[in-house]
Parts: C-alpha cells; sequence; structure tokens
C-alpha cells in the first residue's frame, strides 16, 4: 500500500513564513493541535481531506512540495 507522508521540513518552514504556531493553524483549519502535530511529527498519515485542506491553505505549495509518496518495499 501506497503512503502519503507530510514533509515536515516544508510544512514548517510554510507555517513559519505565515508567522502562525501549529495551534494556530490547527484552529484555522478546525482540528485539535494534538491531531495536527501526530501529523507533522509522521506518527499518522494526514487523511485525504486534510491533505486537501493543507494545499489550500499553503496554495503557494505543490502536492509535491508538502507530501512525500512512499513506495511498498518488494511489491507490498
Amino acid at each position: 500500500m501506497i503512503k502519503i507522508i507530510i514533509n515536515q521540513s516544508v510544512l514548517e518552514t510554510a507555517i513559519a513564513r505565515k508567522n502562525l504556531s501549529r495551534k494556530e493553524l490547527a484552529h484555522n483549519m478546525g482540528v485539535s493541535s494534538y491531531y495536527l502535530g501526530r501529523i507533522i511529527n509522521g506518527k499518522i498519515k494526514p487523511s485525504s481531506g486534510m491533505r486537501q485542506r493543507l494545499l489550500e491553505y499553503f496554495k503557494e505549495h505543490t502536492f509535491d512540495d508538502l507530501f512525500t509518496i512512499e513506495e511498498p518495499k518488494n511489491g507490498k
């Protein structure tokens, strides 16, 4: 199964450029700061809806900027 994970360094830079804290971003996105932090730290994968919200919020970035696609090893 393909995994789509957040590109942490790009997202952290994007948040800083908007002069936001993670808590402020979470509030603006309508999610808890705990949930957003787990996504940013790679503890959980962002849902398709969350990926879309991040792309809409950070319009200056592309999907490939914000996310990394991990292919399964050995076809599994």
